[in-house]
């Protein structure tokens, strides 16, 4: 049975996906790897803090 997706549900999945893809795209082998991960970190504590407000009771 296909349900509907709710508008807080499909941004969850968006958050997630975003965080994936930026996590997918910081490889420990390239000489920037930490100067990367700095630049990255910002986006990633925004979307985990937009994550938080539909987990967090």
């Amino acid at each position: 049975m296909n349900r509907q997706f709710t508008e807080e549900e499909m941004h969850v999945a968006d958050c997630l996906q975003e965080i994936q893809k930026i996590i997918n795209q910081l490889h420990i082998t390239d000489e920037s790897f930490l100067e990367d991960t700095k630049r990255e970190l910002p986006r990633l504590t925004e979307l985990m803090e937009d994550l938080e407000k539909y987990t967090v009771e």
